[in-house]
């Protein structure tokens, strides 16, 4: 969440797109995407819940998580674009508005209206095979969860040439790869104290960071499986006030991630866009 928020606000303060926090702001989200998996399948395990209760509340948790917020910051931007406020450079139409409030705007080609709203229709339809993947990780070893993530590559590969509206399966290993640190940190022995996290979490970097425009998706499966494979083997960080303050922002994560370019946009006196 951080580095998505310090290479906006740079990008937004000096009117320009730095490469360094492009691979930043990506290499967030993709940490994300494979945090969340291994998250929600923690959760799934805890709950122990079975059969169509699991996937029951797994989606409804997972709807009042993202749509209540998602709606009310669109239906905002929404007013402020169509109330005269400033004068925009693209005047939303209600298919753009009803697109964004479903999280379909992958499927339909309509602009996003919030800053950083694209990655949550990939999050929505990922989630829609989380519980599916979480039953089959249960009762099977981790080597059919490679052979899944694996599969998942063709995949996306095929998804580059065919069409946008599949977007999801472009980032289908990054998802899978947070699966497989879940089945991994079940059994795999914690041997590294979490101080060193930090350390092993930067070396992982250079794997996205020599990432291209025109090629970064390759670079984004492998950064999201060696991420993946090396948590598991980290004990959690015990330093109080890190864990505190690593506390406040995940529970504030999500809002701070759907309101920070307009507030950021506010501050420096830019158009809300």
């Amino acid at each position: 969440m951080l580095s998505v928020f310090f290479a906006h606000l740079y990008d937004i303060n000096t009117g320009g797109h730095a490469l360094l926090g492009w691979h930043f702001a990506q290499m967030g989200v993709l940490t994300f995407f494979v945090h969340t998996s291994l998250v929600l399948m923690l959760s799934m395990e805890r709950t122990k819940i079975e059969g169509k209760a699991l996937f029951a509340a797994f989606y409804l948790r997972r709807f009042f998580r993202l749509y209540p917020l998602s709606m009310f910051c669109v239906t905002v931007a929404m007013f402020l674009n169509r109330s005269g406020y400033h004068a925009p450079a693209y005047l939303f139409t209600w298919r753009d508005y009803l697109s964004n409030m479903a999280l379909t705007v992958n499927l339909t080609y309509t602009d996003t209206m919030v800053g950083g709203l694209w990655t949550l229709p990939l999050e929505v339809q990922m989630y829609l095979t989380l519980p599916f993947l979480f039953l089959l990780g249960r009762v099977r070893s981790a080597g059919l969860l490679f052979a899944i993530w694996m599969a998942s590559v063709p995949l996306a590969i095929l998804q580059l040439h065919v069409s946008g509206r599949l977007s999801v399966l472009g980032y289908a290993p990054c998802f899978i790869a947070g699966v497989i640190a879940w089945k991994l940190s079940l059994r795999a022995p914690r041997r590294f104290p979490g101080w060193l996290w930090p350390g092993a979490f930067m070396a992982t970097w250079p794997l996205f960071l020599f990432a291209t425009h025109e090629h970064d998706m390759y670079y984004r499966w492998v950064f999201c499986l060696a991420l993946g494979l090396a948590i598991p083997h980290f004990q959690e960080i015990r330093f109080r006030p890190l864990s505190a303050a690593a506390h406040v922002v995940a529970k504030y994560s999500y809002g701070i991630y759907l309101s920070h370019v307009a507030v950021i946009s506010w501050c420096f006196g830019l158009p809300l866009r």
